[in-house]
């Protein structure tokens, strides 16, 4: 750091900011249930920003630039790269804006489950607990690859931030495949900031399920419309419309109309009204400030706006970063209780919501149709096509809850007169 300081003075940089961040990684790659290869990486790089500040016909202007140095450059390289970024910041110039107070702090550990096993163990607990599952006979693993992260990240700026953390994650892909009627490939990515291993369990018990119902599945669905069910990693998916409406990049180019004291369900809502916290994905965000649990939205009401520090310096509001993590409490009603007169889709070909106006669609892959009676059939087809402002005052939310990396909350969620493209 000490180095890269003393490099930007002498390149005439007073407005600066450097995130150094290495990363431990092991790596596990299986084919069926052999274990092909264990990679060890360790990593180091940091990411310097240069800050330029110009008059330009009165009005005072700041402009900004990101260059990636690693440690095995020289000087003469680095200082190349800081007087390149410093020429090119001129050309990105906004409205000048406040960096964020700065902030102190010791090295924290984030909290997780993780931190309580030896690093090296932990791909094998999580490919132990994939194996324990894969045992159908029919649908099995076909590949699997586990990445285990540790990150060490130490952030200074010229306004006086000196702060660092450390934390764990893990993720990867697995592909499961059936062979029974159809020769079936499902593809899927995980990702969790703790251990774990039950939710990761549930997730494999269910791929594994799925692909082989999918290697049966001949019904389409009818034309027309249905209550839907959307689970598991779809969830975080169609939640973060809400919070693309409650961030400042939206709020500021009036793409969004959210603000503090906004009812977003309205006053008619006879299903579970949106409680959602704000969850910290890091100790400290990428611009050096402190992320802590915050209310997001209480019964439906906007508490909290969030954002980069730029916008939030335009929109006056409070510079407490982007938050992309969010917590939400357990519903009232079994996922179970839900599957009755319904279709619950439980792997889509694609599946996206839009930010601009709550939109969802997702061509089906396997879905599941209850009857009245809960008699079901394997779907595979056809698409829906809904909106959460016209959803969201009927949500009816699971009692089961997962943990995902930027997920903590219900399994899933059953809406209301969802449209079903068919047959």
């Amino acid at each position: 750091m000490e180095r890269y300081i003393k490099l930007l003075k002498e390149c005439g940089v007073d407005v600066w900011f450097i995130k150094e961040r290495s990363v431990l990684s092991n790596e596990l790659f299986f084919i069926k249930k052999r274990l092909d290869m264990r990679r060890i990486n360790d990593s180091k790089d940091s990411v310097i920003t240069v800050y330029t500040d110009k008059d330009e016909n009165g009005t005072r202007m700041r402009g900004r630039t990101d260059i990636i140095v690693a440690e095995t450059m020289t000087d003469e390289e680095i200082k190349k790269l800081i007087k390149e970024a410093k020429y090119a910041a001129q050309f990105s110039l906004n409205p000048f804006y406040e960096l964020p107070a700065p902030e102190k702090s010791d090295c924290i550990v984030q909290e997780s489950t993780l931190n309580d096993v030896e690093f090296s163990k932990i791909a094998d607990m999580f490919a132990d607990a994939a194996y324990e599952v894969d045992n159908d006979g029919e649908s099995f693993i076909n590949s699997l690859e586990i990445f285990v992260e540790e990150h060490k990240v130490h952030m200074i700026g010229s306004k006086g931030t000196d702060v660092a953390y450390v934390k764990r994650l893990v993720n990867g892909e697995i592909i499961t495949q059936c062979k029974s009627l159809q020769d079936v490939e499902t593809y899927e990515q995980f990702a969790y900031d703790n251990l774990a291993t039950d939710d990761f369990k549930r997730l494999l018990k269910n791929t594994l399920k799925h692909t082989k119902d999918r290697s049966f599945a001949k019904d389409k669905p009818k034309t027309g419309v249905s209550d839907v069910i959307i689970s598991d990693a779809h969830m975080p998916e169609l939640m973060k419309f809400y919070f693309a409406r409650g961030d400042a990049s939206m709020i500021y180019p009036k793409y969004s109309n959210y603000e503090i004291g906004l009812n977003v369900q309205g006053d008619d809502v006879k299903g579970d009204r949106l409680n959602i916290l704000y969850e910290p994905e890091d100790p400290f965000n990428d611009e050096g400030i402190r992320m802590v649990e915050r209310t997001f939205l209480e019964d439906g009401v906007v508490k909290t706006i969030c954002g980069n520090q730029r916008l939030s310096y335009y929109l006056g509001i409070p510079q407490i970063g982007m938050y992309r993590k969010g917590k939400m409490p357990a519903g009232s009603v079994s996922l179970e209780d839900m599957k009755k007169d319904c279709i619950h889709v439980v792997n889509f070909s694609s599946f996206e919501t839009s930010a601009m106006d709550g939109s969802f669609r997702g061509e089906i892959r396997l879905a599941y149709g209850y009857d009245k009676d809960g008699n079901v059939s394997l779907i595979t087809g056809g698409s829906v096509n809904g909106s959460l402002l016209k959803s969201q005052k009927d949500f009816c939310f699971s009692k089961e809850i997962q943990n995902l990396d930027n997920y903590i909350g219900p399994v899933a969620v059953k809406l209301k007169d969802v449209a079903i493209g068919g047959e």
